[in-house]
């Protein structure tokens, strides 16, 4: 057994391994896996004089987990939005290094919701704040900072559309949030290589969303947030994966992340291409990829990028 202090818990969040208190030199269960903490229960337990937990070392890893992402992840709830945005950004790199190393748990799924809960109204604030990410992005280390630009894209895009129903935007950032988990069970290797893949090597890429997919099957997940990490490689004319679904299969939701996966894949450097910028980035998608993503989305992107002027883009008005 191992110790663990009691202030060391944080209010209203969850542990997923079970703790033990000392009664009299017996160490006794108290708090059985899953238990959700509040501030009161913490204090009864200082007041009472018990400084430590103890939990058993095969739930070290589930420990480590619970560290991380409650202890290290800042969520910022009130700089301006240009600002807020990129510092959630970095708030959900962190959260995605987390699910890259650690199990899947309770205490990074409620982080994943904050951090949602907190896009959401940052974006609500200013759909345009999105922007001061596209300049970032050729700077950022595309594997964990990719899933947070694609879904700060996605909600401006779907806020451009029409959608403001706040339950349904965090149910979409949270399946943003988490649509590249499945790459954490592929090839480090392979996910940084330098080249082109071979075609085994495409084909075990190619299983992260089914990965993932798996990953979330016990997980608390809306039908949107699971659709989206299954199904963000689907292409509107069948070729997409992992099950070739057209456009008329899938949820717009859907259609919106994978058009902002591409988009944010296109405008960020990565180690087989240089990035482009966004006007680039737009011009290839309607060039190359027109019959096969969202044209909505399109559409919505060029506008939240003409509002501040970034790049030349009336082209595509």
């Amino acid at each position: 057994m191992e110790a663990y202090p009691v202030d060391a818990i944080l209010d209203n969040s969850c542990t997923e391994f079970d703790l033990y208190i000392d009664l009299d030199n017996q160490l006794v269960l108290y708090a059985k896996s899953p238990y959700r903490w509040t501030r009161d229960e913490l204090h009864r337990l200082l007041a009472s004089g018990h400084k430590y937990f103890f939990y058993s070392t095969l739930d070290r890893a589930k420990v480590d987990t619970y560290q991380r992402s409650q202890q290290r992840v800042s969520i910022d709830t009130v700089s301006p939005p240009r600002q807020r945005i990129m510092n959630l950004t970095d708030a959900a790199a962190e959260l995605t290094r987390v699910l890259y190393q650690y199990p899947l748990t309770r205490a990074s799924l409620d982080l994943t919701t904050q951090i949602s809960t907190a896009m959401v109204a940052c974006i609500s604030e200013d759909r345009t704040c999105i922007t001061a990410l596209t300049k970032l992005a050729r700077h950022d280390d595309y594997t964990y900072y990719h899933s947070a630009r694609v879904t700060a894209y996605g909600l401006a895009i779907a806020m451009q559309l029409g959608q403001h129903d706040v339950q349904a935007l965090q149910d979409m950032a949270t399946g943003c949030l988490l649509h590249d988990i499945g790459k954490s069970r592929v090839d480090r290797l392979l996910l940084h290589k330098a080249g082109a893949l071979t075609q085994e090597e495409w084909a075990q890429m190619r299983m992260h969303p089914q990965y993932g997919s798996e990953m979330v099957a016990e997980a608390l997940l809306t039908v949107v947030a699971r659709s989206i990490i299954l199904h963000h490689h689907e292409r509107f004319d069948g070729t997409g994966y992992p099950h070739q679904l057209t456009e008329r299969e899938l949820l717009e939701e859907t259609k919106i992340a994978a058009f902002v996966d591409i988009f944010d894949a296109l405008t960020t450097n990565r180690p087989y291409q240089v990035s482009r910028t966004p006007f680039e980035a737009l011009d290839f998608i309607r060039h190359k990829l027109a019959a096969k993503v969202h044209q909505d989305s399109f559409q919505a992107m060029v506008d939240l990028l003409g509002q501040t002027g970034q790049g030349s883009l009336g082209s595509f008005s």
